[in-house]
Formats: structure tokens, sequence, C-alpha cells
């Protein structure tokens, strides 16, 4: 990967490489291990826990009122369609960070699924505003680079 901001010395490039298929390997793991919570086939339904209760969260935090209704009218009475979405989009994105493997497409999956979070949950009490930003940022550094 020849990158011109780093300079010409091989080493430089190697290890801008080493570091970002590190970054790239720890972010996909991240989301494989936040796809783990996701249970079909209910996805937290009966029990009112898992992505049931954050996407009702999405209800009274939201910072748009367009995704609000959009949760609220779609995702909510389609919610077993969109928890199996969620559960594929988030594996695949985990994978494809992982493997090396069509990594600009799951980084746009990533900033897509990031954005929509980011929309729905960053004034949650128990959210961390910064880790919004984290994933945003990262997806925005891998759709940088093959």
């Amino acid at each position: 990967m020849l990158t011109p901001f780093l300079g010409p010395q091989a080493w430089e490039q190697r290890m801008a490489g080493l570091t970002l298929a590190f970054l790239r390997i720890g972010y996909g793991l991240l989301w494989l291990k936040e796809a783990t919570w996701k249970k079909p086939p209910d996805f937290g339904m009966q029990a009112g826990d898992g992505l049931w209760y954050w996407t009702n969260e999405m209800l009274k935090y939201s910072v748009a009122a367009p995704h609000r209704y959009f949760v609220e009218h779609v995702v909510i009475p389609n919610f077993i369609f969109f928890g199996y979405m969620t559960l594929a989009t988030e594996l695949f994105i985990g994978l494809s960070m992982v493997l090396g493997a069509f990594t600009r497409l799951g980084a746009l999956a990533a900033l897509l699924m990031s954005l929509n979070i980011t929309t729905g949950l960053i004034r949650h009490p128990a959210e961390w505003p910064s880790a919004y930003l984290m994933l945003i940022g990262y997806s925005i550094l891998f759709l940088s680079f093959r």
C-alpha cells in the first residue's frame, strides 16, 4: 500500500500496512462480539431485553424525528425481519474486517450501521458518545484504504 504521507521508506509502508491490518481485525472482532447478543429467534422480544430493548430505547433517545418514526412504524412492526438483518449485517461486517475480504463493502455497511446506532442512541444516558464516534471513524478509515 503506497501512502504518500508516510514517505518512501519501505519499513514505513510495511508498518502502515500492519497497523491498518491490526486495527481492521480488532474492529472486525468488535462487530463479531456485538453480534453475539443478537439472539434469534425473537432477539429478546419475549424477555424484553437484547436487541428488542435497545431498539425500543431508540424510540426514546433518537436525535432525529424521521429516524424515530421509521423505528416506530417500520422496524418495530417487522422486528424479527430487522433482527435477522441486523445479525447478518454485523456478522458480515465482522467477517469482512477479520478476513480482509470485501473490506470496503464491510466498511460501508459499518458506516451505515454506525450512523443508525448513533442517531438512535447517542443521547442514551448509559451509552458513551465517544464509542459511536469511534465506530464511525474506523469505518471511514477502512473505506479510505484497501
